[in-house]
């Protein structure tokens, strides 16, 4: 693989397993330097040493996205292990099935927390560290949101869907904003179940092409 990312610094959330690991790992042969977030630390340890063992360059962190503290604990890991950062991937997500009648308030706020807030806190937290240190390059933020937000179905996954369509629109909106700062926001936007192979190399194909203009989402077909 072409290393088109050497010298850059990514976070990856939720990569303890699953589309996260898949994606840490596709970053990491294209020669980034990665932070392995989960939610567990062996996890997130076995990845970051999965990469290692590879000839990659990593890290494991744990945090919860959902709260603040542990999201700020996460970007000062990396910064100070590495020294900057210029690409986050908003990957975390939980998706418990309930059908609506049966939805209870706390999994609807749990999602909501995990799914929308915590990209909301990463991409704010991230975003003031690339326009604080004032990099020349800019940055990189992609959501990884679902089709399930957007158009198809998917039965007893109301939260899921309305945090993955909030995703979306968070998307629009942090790439108008961020834009003036040379920071490029875009979601992908996988079929359920969706291959992780072909979102890490979607996510790679924006961290490393102009292709797309920032605010865009990418549709993957099954």
């Amino acid at each position: 693989m072409e290393r088109n990312l050497l010298d850059t610094v990514a976070i990856v959330t939720g990569a303890g397993q699953g589309i996260g690991a898949e994606i840490a790992k596709t970053l990491a042969a294209a020669g980034a330097k990665v932070s392995v977030n989960d939610i567990n630390p062996d996890r997130a340890e076995r990845v970051a040493a999965a990469i290692r063992q590879a000839g990659g360059l990593a890290i494991g962190v744990a945090a919860d996205v959902a709260n603040k503290f542990q999201c700020s604990h996460l970007v000062d890991s990396t910064r100070r292990k590495w020294g900057r950062l210029d690409i986050l991937i908003n990957n975390a997500a939980i998706r418990p099935s309930s059908s609506l009648l049966k939805t209870d308030e706390f999994e609807w706020q749990r999602v909501m927390d995990v799914n929308l807030k915590g990209t909301f806190f990463m991409s704010q937290l991230v975003g003031r560290v690339m326009v604080d240190e004032n990099q020349e390059r800019g940055g990189i933020i992609v959501n990884i949101a679902s089709t399930a937000g957007v158009a198809e179905p998917l039965d007893h996954h109301a939260a899921y869907a309305a945090s993955k369509a909030g995703m979306v629109g968070f998307t629009r909106e942090c790439a108008r904003e961020f834009a003036a700062y040379n920071i490029r926001v875009n979601a992908v936007i996988p079929p359920e179940p969706a291959a992780a192979t072909a979102v890490a190399q979607t996510v790679l194909s924006l961290c490393t092409k102009t292709t797309y203009a920032p605010g865009t989402a990418v549709s993957l077909t099954p």
